[in-house]
C-alpha cells in the first residue's frame, strides 16, 4: 500500500472511532445525525457534513443502528436520524472485541 492510501485508511479509521466514542457520550448511547456532524465539524474532524461512508461501514458491521427502519446511511443527515450504538458497538468501545477498521 502506498503512503497516501495508508494515510487515507488511517484517517477513515480515526473518524469511525470518533463516531463510536461520540455515541458513547450521548444520552443512552444515541445522538441525532446533525448533532454528530456538528461535533465533528467543530472539532475539525471533517469539513463536509457527508459522513455517509463512515456510517455505512459502522452500520454494516452492526456497530450502529438507526431508530427508524426507513433510514439508511445515505439519508441519515437529510432526515436528521437518531443513531444508536448497538451492543456490538459497546463491545468495541470496551475492548471486548476488536476491529482493525475502527481506531478506538
Amino acid at each position: 500500500m502506498i503512503e497516501q492510501e495508508k494515510q487515507i485508511a488511517d484517517k477513515n479509521k480515526a473518524i469511525r472511532g470518533y463516531i463510536i466514542r461520540s455515541l458513547v457520550k450521548g444520552h443512552h448511547n444515541r445522538l441525532l445525525c446533525r448533532q454528530l456532524v456538528n461535533l465533528m465539524m467543530r472539532d475539525a474532524i471533517i469539513i463536509s457534513p457527508d459522513i455517509s461512508g463512515y456510517l455505512d461501514y459502522l452500520h454494516e458491521k452492526k456497530y450502529i443502528e438507526y431508530t427508524d427502519e426507513k433510514i439508511t446511511s445515505y439519508t441519515a443527515y437529510m432526515n436528521d436520524a437518531m443513531i444508536k450504538l448497538t451492543s456490538k458497538g459497546v463491545d468495541l468501545v470496551e475492548g471486548t472485541t476488536n476491529d482493525p477498521g475502527v481506531d478506538i
